[in-house]
């Protein structure tokens, strides 16, 4: 017998013994945190697989596991587990017909569209009074039926933001009590569906859970769409420590810490709502692929999805801490904060007044001045590709890229004057990005200053990561993908990857209307979709696609003629972060 096959052995002898508990689990939905205790369980049984396997060779199991002193732990938190799997309120369908029973209660939803909606399910407490700042907290729950049929608040920003671009189709009021999300499935057929949980983008400044939503595509499909809320701008990502104490860690990470949260809800619930939560697809664009990024280094994530889709963002993203302090420090300045009166000004004011000076974070040219951070808490180290390359990231199969003149489209948020107004989006990494601009021989300082923003913010981040994650070896698939589409001639901008795939642009002239969408929305769309079902990009309608490795950088060119190629080398000159302080 070979060890392959022994360890499996032991394996289901482990799953026999915990028989009760795998099956409480199965029908219960139950906290996250179980999960994780039933994952530590497989992996001491493995253990122990070895450790006999050592000792007796292939001789069975039974009558064995006594001889082993771990054997007797193993038993205590198995009584353990079935404990709790008791004390778990749990999941399922209620008598009454459409009624879902959660962790929390009995929810309702609404018919739309030939799809089931839930709307305005909180899976936090509202991150208000003293919990501002603070990680979330799990929620009350709540007697009788919800009849989730309304969106809850949308979160807080300012009145005006990126350009006047302020969120989805919610008429919701913004609130800084936002923690909600919204289900949407298929009419219930007693199957287990595809999930995809889609994190909205908005620089970490706007956007709300209504955005970048395709509920009636997703559910067309057979697969489950999630969206959630998560804490935006000063509220969501501001490094506040020096200001309210060591207890304020992890304020940097609050909005990462949301998603967190309501990854946990929907890990523990969503097979009450006919999802598989073991393929639960995390997908993000802009800021949502920089925050799916971050969960992939983040070890309190570990476990909550099974891939990722990442579009036009990054580990680069994620800030040091010594750069959101900085970036603090700034905003302190600018809103009159001192450690004497932190309390009045950050914690009792009203959250539009935090908001009303969030602009000087954002006044001219910058892009990553909020997101997650290397808090010391969130994540082992402070290097985004040396958490992968040293196998503490979440090896999950990975679809991600980016659309080759990212800048084209920023520029109206976003405008330059020079080359010299680089230092908004880089800090000192600008010395740098300003020697490398003559490898660079295009004519005309905006046509430059696309190429050095699409390449050096995007692309390259872009690839360090996935040559990082090749590099780690953990047997997971990674399939890159560069958009390379010209829309009109103005070039593969931000957002035109995801919006063509998803069909947001189809109704659009302004882009569908351009020579070769069809063709373009036809292949994109159909990868996106295998890939929330399959997880797997392959698809008939384009070339094969190959599982990403350092060697020879094999990505898909996503345009009217798709093709696979090696992807551009990346500057190994360049630093893991983008913006530095």
């Amino acid at each position: 017998m070979a060890m392959e096959d022994f360890t499996k052995a032991v394996q289901q002898f482990a799953a026999g013994i915990g028989e009760k508990a795998k099956e409480t689990a199965e029908t219960t939905a139950i906290h996250a945190k179980i999960n994780k205790a039933e994952k530590k369980l497989s992996q001491a049984y493995e253990k122990l697989g070895e450790t006999v396997y050592e000792v007796y060779g292939t001789e069975p199991l039974a009558g064995l596991e006594l001889q082993f002193g771990a054997v007797n732990e193993i038993k205590d938190e198995l009584s353990a587990l079935e404990t709790q799997l008791k004390q778990v309120k749990g999941a399922g369908s209620d008598e009454e017909e459409g009624v879902i029973v959660t962790t929390l209660g009995k929810v309702k939803g609404v018919e739309e569209n030939g799809h089931i909606a839930y709307k305005g399910i909180p899976f936090a407490k509202p991150p208000v009074g003293e919990l501002r700042f603070k990680p979330p907290v799990d929620p009350e729950g709540w007697e009788g039926i919800k009849v989730c049929d309304t969106y809850g608040p949308i979160e807080a920003r300012p009145v005006n933001s990126i350009g006047g671009v302020v969120g989805g189709s919610s008429s919701s009021e913004p609130s800084e009590d936002c923690l909600y999300l919204n289900i949407y499935t298929p009419k219930p057929d007693g199957k287990k569906h595809p999930v995809l949980f889609n994190i909205h983008g908005g620089a970490f400044q706007t956007g709300d859970h209504t955005l970048n939503s395709d509920p009636d595509g997703t559910t067309a499909m057979d697969c489950i769409l999630v969206t959630a809320g998560y804490r935006l701008g000063v509220l969501g990502f501001l490094q506040l420590d020096r200001y309210l104490g060591e207890e304020y860690i992890q304020s940097g990470n609050s909005g990462m810490l949301d998603i967190i949260k309501a990854l946990e809800w929907v890990h523990s619930n969503i097979e009450a709502f006919g999802g598989d939560p073991d393929k639960i697809t995390v997908a993000g664009q802009s800021a949502g692929a920089k925050m799916a990024s971050a969960l992939l280094c983040s070890p309190k994530a570990h476990g909550l999805f099974s891939a990722v889709m990442m579009d036009s963002g990054a580990t680069s993203a994620i800030r040091d801490i010594h750069t959101a302090q900085e970036i603090a420090e700034r905003f302190a300045e600018a809103y009159g904060v001192t450690k004497e009166n932190a309390k009045e000004k950050l914690l009792d004011a009203p959250w539009q007044d935090l908001m009303e000076y969030q602009g000087v974070l954002f006044a001219g040219p910058s892009l990553q001045n909020l997101g997650p951070v290397f808090d010391g808490i969130n994540f082992e180290g402070e290097d985004a590709l040396e958490i992968i390359r040293s196998g503490k990231a979440n090896y999950v199969t990975i679809l991600g890229g980016y659309n080759r003149d990212e800048y084209s489209s920023l520029m109206a948020y976003y405008p330059m004057k020079s080359v010299d107004d680089l230092v908004g989006f880089f800090g000192r990494n600008t010395p740098y990005i300003m020697s490398v601009l003559e490898k660079y021989h295009i004519e005309g300082d905006m046509d430059r200053l696309v190429a050095i923003i699409s390449r050096y913010f995007y692309g390259f981040p872009c690839i360090d990561m996935f040559d990082a994650f090749a590099e780690a070896d953990q047997g997971n698939r990674i399939y890159m993908y560069r958009f390379d589409w010209d829309c009109g001639g103005y070039g593969a901008g931000h957002t035109l990857c995801s919006g063509v795939a998803t069909g947001a642009f189809t109704n659009d002239p302004t882009i569908s209307g351009f020579d070769g969408y069809d063709a373009v929305y036809k292949q994109t769309s159909a990868m996106w979709n295998a890939f929330i079902k399959n997880q797997d990009p392959n698809v008939e309608e384009l070339p094969e696609w190959p599982v990403y490795d350092k060697e020879t950088r094999q990505a898909m060119f996503l345009d009217v003629e798709s093709h696979t190629g090696e992807i551009e080398h990346t500057d190994p000159n360049i630093s893991t972060q983008t913006l530095r302080l």
